[in-house]
């Protein structure tokens, strides 16, 4: 009974996890970049400014594919 009850559950749990990730719950990103492609972004000065003052302060461990802040 309780295995037939933990099944039930993990499909409930899964059948879920398919509905959210159907629908987009998520906002859409606010950063102005007045539809620039990436070689624009790149060649922005005030971009790349900003994308490097950000880095600065993070550190990446790549054996975890992790970022910190």
């Amino acid at each position: 009974m309780l295995d037939r009850a933990m099944l039930a559950l993990l499909f409930l749990l899964s059948a879920l996890n398919v509905i959210i990730l159907g629908v987009n719950f998520s906002q859409q990103s606010g950063a102005a970049t007045d539809r620039m492609s990436y070689q624009q972004l790149m060649s922005d000065p005030d971009f790349v400014r900003a994308v490097e003052s950000v880095a600065q302060a993070c550190r990446v461990n790549l054996h975890m594919a992790k970022v910190k802040c």
